[in-house]
């Protein structure tokens, strides 16, 4: 299925024309609890969906959780959407796509809110489930429809603005190094890659519009990347510091991609985006170990025992054991 894609500033109203043509009788609309209003998208989609009935579920935190899920099911299920709607950051957009995927596989539009994950453009939904992050992967997952309007991204608070570009960066890079890069997943990871780095410290510092507009339109492009690349060692690392000490998704990630970058010997050709800097940027922004966010030396075996080892896999030189344990210890 090829997704239809409206981005650009204003193209939130795209929705009602969407709605029009599929004239649904039962909607099931799913936002995060406060970014809905905050981002400005609750009247439009009010409007577009005006006589429609409409199920507004939000019952589920920060990280998609398979309990919340199931939840998320039972509702669908109750209520026989005849459209899926999701508009929030990337843990809101997963959680649409999962419960859209088991319940229905119904139209769905993805509205993100946040310049950051690109799950609007991807056939992977995050779930973590006993501790542990799972992926479900399939290609009737990807949204239907993706609306990528800057300007619901223009009220993000400073950390999740700072956590989604810094997931964007990670995705565009791992996703250019990846085993199964391919020539055109390498195009979107070199176009995201250029606009990200050069737009998200205006975008975070200065709250630029034109440098989150641009940084949205990178972050849609690396996960189009990884859509088809998928991450690597970076993202592989991560998934146990956010599920257990709460370290955002994208700085959990991005913590370790100076490391990484080094152990791959990778070279991009453009002088200024380095592992140096990457760290640099990091280093801008402090987030520099992994003790800040309460980890200690005691808690490294049992990361490095839990960390995604299919994720590991794509990553261009094969990371051992010591060498994951290294990963956490030298940054600690």
């Amino acid at each position: 299925m090829k997704q239809v894609e409206h981005i650009g500033a204003g193209e939130i109203s795209k929705l009602a024309e969407i709605v029009k043509n599929l004239a649904p009788q039962k909607v099931f609309l799913v936002t995060g609890k406060k970014s809905y209003d905050d981002s400005g998208a609750a009247q439009p989609v009010a409007d577009a969906l005006a006589g429609a009935d409409v199920l507004l579920y939000s019952d589920f935190g920060a990280l998609p959780l398979q309990e919340d899920v199931q939840k998320g099911i039972t509702a669908y299920t109750a209520f026989n959407p005849d459209l899926v709607i999701a508009v929030g950051g990337g843990h809101v957009l997963d959680m649409a796509k999962a419960v859209n995927f088991y319940a229905g596989k119904k139209p769905l539009v993805a509205i993100p809110t946040t310049a950051g994950t690109g799950s609007e453009a991807t056939q992977f939904a995050v779930v973590y489930k006993d501790g542990r992050k799972t992926s479900l992967e399939n290609a009737e997952i990807i949204p239907t429809f993706a609306i990528v309007d800057p300007h619901l991204a223009m009220s993000a608070p400073r950390d999740v603005a700072l956590a989604s570009a810094l997931d964007a960066l990670c995705q565009a890079v791992e996703s250019l190094w990846s085993n199964k890069a391919t020539e055109e997943s390498k195009g979107y990871s070199r176009k995201a890659l250029d606009l990200i780095w050069e737009n998200i410290i205006p975008a975070i510092e200065n709250h630029d519009a034109d440098a989150i507009s641009q940084l949205m339109i990178g972050a849609h492009l690396s996960g189009k990347a990884i859509n088809i690349a998928k991450t690597t060692a970076c993202h592989a690392l991560s998934y146990g510091l956010t599920y257990r000490f709460h370290v955002p998704h994208g700085v959990a990630a991005a913590i370790f991609l100076p490391s990484v970058w080094e152990y791959n010997d990778f070279y991009y050709p453009v002088a200024s985006i380095t592992a140096n800097a990457i760290r640099e940027l990091l280093q801008r922004f402090d987030i520099t170990n992994l003790s800040s966010f309460g980890v200690a030396a005691s808690d490294i075996p049992s990361l490095a025992a839990e960390v995604n080892v299919e994720r590991l896999g794509n990553n261009p030189r094969v990371v051992t054991k010591e060498a994951v344990t290294q990963f956490y210890t030298e940054i600690l």
